[in-house]
């Protein structure tokens, strides 16, 4: 566990030292660019995010629906394709919701926290609680939908707390 917990320190570190040094050498034209469009009012760059989000999770993520529902038992991550004849991205969808169920049951929250450039709401205790959470994939129409439940109460917040932070940043994807 001890061992669990400098390994992901370790790779806080390191991303955060990627994502400054990947900053920090950025042509000044596209920071100005992003720097205009960043969301004053929801404190975060979204176009900054669908970027890290392109690199992170292997797909357009203009060309998707992403959606985080809170439920009574967990919540449902769904992906979904906005071109249901987009077979590329409709593979590329499941097999990221593949790579994330592996990932997350392992208690490894690098791509939400490489993707919103942050600790998300709710990892510590998912990763502290992972063998707590089952997940599941559903297959849809277009996509795939990752459902995760539990039944403890504190990792049913923890879970909540997470869907509702990537509810808030995802909001048009």
């Amino acid at each position: 566990m001890l061992l669990n917990k400098k390994i992901l320190t370790i790779i806080v570190i390191v991303g955060i030292s990627i994502i400054a040094t990947v900053a920090y050498f950025l042509p000044i034209s596209y920071k100005t660019t992003v720097n205009q469009t960043t969301n004053a009012t929801e404190g975060f760059n979204q176009t900054a995010m669908l970027e890290r989000g392109n690199m992170a999770m292997g797909f357009n993520q203009t060309k998707i629906h992403h959606h985080f529902m809170s439920t009574t038992t967990g919540g449902e991550i769904m992906i979904m394709s906005t071109n249901m004849s987009d077979i590329q991205t409709i593979n590329e969808i499941k097999n990221h919701v593949k790579d994330i169920q592996y990932e997350f049951s392992q208690g490894n929250f690098t791509k939400p926290f490489y993707i919103h450039a942050q600790i998300v709401p709710g990892t510590d205790i998912m990763t502290a609680k992972k063998n707590l959470i089952n997940y599941s994939i559903k297959d849809i129409d277009g996509g795939s939908v990752l459902i995760l439940t539990t039944n403890d109460t504190q990792l049913l917040n923890a879970i909540q707390q997470f869907m509702n932070f990537q509810s808030s940043q995802h909001m048009s994807h």
